[in-house]
């Protein structure tokens, strides 16, 4: 039979015409259409598979692309919220009080200190009395928040000794309402210093702050009160290390920096190099005021040693290390340090610069070089830092990402790092929030899946 015959007789079955009718017109058996018959219906299930499997396939595409933009999402929400959560985001959400209600609380405390003042000429009946008008009075005062200044006031007020020994009997609960309003005074004043060290980073101020919490708060209210010394704490110390770091790191001479700019490239003469730093340390001595704390030449010259490698960890993008093996060894001449420490400056810079190929070949030749133990140990840890910063920026330019091709390329390429590095997702670095006081890993923003199991 000729193939557009067969066609037409495929047509006319499809339209529902009778195959005893075909046969007679067309003059074919009609065991041969019911033949044909037979092999349209296969046809039409194999189309039918075919369109199922084709569209149960896209359908499983599209899932997926939907389950890796929304993941993505999540991770870019609070990453965002991580990195924006600074003392300063924080600050804008503390609503400031009112003028007027400053006024009133300040009216408040006044009707609660001239009360008092009263309690001094009166006998206990009448002290009793005027006791019950201080209680409405605190009552007045609990709904509001209080400034440091109108807090220290309440809880001075509160320890007077016109407030204990009030009872007139074994029934009188005079005394246990004072007590209650006492620890309330003493929770409004952490709660106010909490306040103001959010709106400072100047040290002195947060001293300040702290010596405001006295050891009779932190017995009263050890949780609320504890929190809040140990924040201002931890930010008198984070503030400390950063201007310490700063120092180290801003205050560099023209002369030390042309020795870290050639330390960088390879080229450093470190005969000249030591001449320079020998004359810096006596330019440092003899520029200082002479005092029992005035450090020594050698001291001094161990100062520069360290502004000269924190340079080059911190300040890669200005002092990018050019020829890794020669920096190590002239780092170490230099230094007088030893191997190990000369090598992690060095992975330091390259990891800052994202140069993780570099880096990645630094410790596979210095490696062969070296086969102590702890000098393995140490190009262990250098080579997961590496392959971490690598994971780390795949994360930020997925939380980056333009478009969804972009998006599912990078969540694949993290996916598989995270599998078959056997990574710890704290372990993996994210920068630090917009302050600079919070380092922000992985795990801050990364579903692992024992967390989602829970759920």
């Amino acid at each position: 039979m000729r193939y557009d015959t067969e066609n037409e007789i495929k047509k006319l079955i499809k339209a529902g015409f009778d195959l005893e009718l075909i046969s007679f017109e067309l003059d074919i058996p009609v065991e041969e259409l019911k033949h044909i018959q037979e092999e349209m219906k296969i046809e039409e299930k194999i189309l039918k598979s075919t369109t199922a499997k084709r569209y149960n396939a896209t359908e499983m595409i599209e899932k997926e692309n939907e389950r890796i933009h929304l993941k993505m999402q999540q991770v870019r929400q609070r990453y965002d919220k991580l990195y924006l959560a600074s003392d300063k985001e924080e600050v804008k959400k503390i609503e400031k009080i009112p003028d007027e209600e400053l006024k009133v609380i300040d009216s408040i405390i006044k009707n609660i200190e001239e009360s008092i003042a009263k309690m001094n000429e009166q006998d206990k009946k009448e002290k009793r009395k005027t006791a019950n008008i201080v209680l409405s009075q605190l009552k007045q005062i609990e709904q509001y928040q209080l400034t440091v200044e109108q807090a220290e006031k309440m809880n001075y007020l509160m320890n007077s000794k016109q407030l204990e020994k009030l009872r007139l009997n074994a029934y009188d609960h005079i005394e246990q309402y004072m007590k209650r309003y006492g620890r309330i005074m003493v929770k409004k004043l952490a709660e106010a210093v909490d306040i103001a060290q959010l709106q400072t980073q100047e040290l002195e101020e947060l001293r300040e702050l702290k010596r405001k919490i006295t050891n009779k708060m932190l017995q009263d209210n050890p949780i609320v009160v504890g929190t809040v010394k140990t924040k201002i704490e931890n930010k008198i110390s984070r503030i400390s290390q950063q201007n310490a770091r700063d120092r180290i790191r801003n205050n560099v001479s023209a002369n030390v920096e042309n020795i870290i700019s050639d330390l960088a490239q390879g080229t450093l003469d470190i005969q000249l190099a030591n001449q320079i730093i020998n004359e810096e340390a006596n330019k440092r001595m003899d520029s200082k005021p002479k005092t029992i704390f005035s450090l020594t030449k050698e001291q001094e010259r161990k100062q520069i040693l360290i502004q000269i490698k924190s340079c080059l960890m911190e300040k890669a993008e200005k002092y990018h290390i050019e020829n890794p093996e020669i920096a190590v060894m002239k780092i170490v001449e230099l230094c007088d340090g030893n191997m190990e420490d000369a090598i992690r400056i060095v992975i330091e810079n390259l990891i800052k610069v994202k140069d993780f190929e570099r880096a990645k070949e630094t410790c596979k030749q210095i490696s062969g070089e070296k086969k102590g133990e702890s000098f393995l140990a140490t190009m262990k840890l250098l080579k997961n830092k590496i392959r971490n910063a690598e994971i780390g920026d795949i994360v930020l330019k997925g939380i980056n990402a333009e478009s969804l091709e972009e998006e599912k390329m990078y969540f694949g390429l993290i996916e598989k790092g995270l599998k078959m590095g056997n990574v710890k997702l704290a372990a993996i670095p994210l920068g630090k929030s917009s302050d600079g006081l919070r380092n922000i890993t992985l795990a801050d923003i990364w579903e692992n899946e024992n967390e989602r199991a829970k759920n």
